[in-house]
């Protein structure tokens, strides 16, 4: 299960609507990238593949692939703005490590 706060999927519906596609997806995924090798990954998504598990929060529609749900399964998305950068945060529990930057992290 993925869990994202309010604020989170009030961001996300922003996002969808200035796409112009309010009832589309958002797809959270892992990608081999970094020093620590798994990196996030949000994008749109227009419909689901094979294999992948929808969720409905806060009525945004999530797409994650069967591979990453491995990696991610219990992660909760926020989102957050500091005076120095704004974005999506990820707080998962399978997480044992990370590289120094936060770009990639390893489970």
């Amino acid at each position: 299960m993925i869990t994202i706060t309010e604020n989170a999927a009030s961001h996300m519906q922003e996002m969808l609507a200035k796409r112009g596609t309010p009832n589309a997806y958002i797809r959270i995924g892992t990608t081999t990238r970094g020093c620590s090798g798994l990196s996030y990954k949000l994008e749109y998504a227009d419909k689901p593949e094979m294999g992948d598990e929808v969720f409905n929060i806060y009525n945004v529609l999530l797409l994650v692939d069967v591979k990453s749900l491995i990696y991610i399964a219990g992660t909760e998305i926020d989102y957050e703005e500091t005076q120095l950068k704004s974005g999506f945060t990820f707080n998962n529990p399978n997480q044992k490590g990370s590289c120094g930057c936060g770009e990639s992290f390893t489970v």
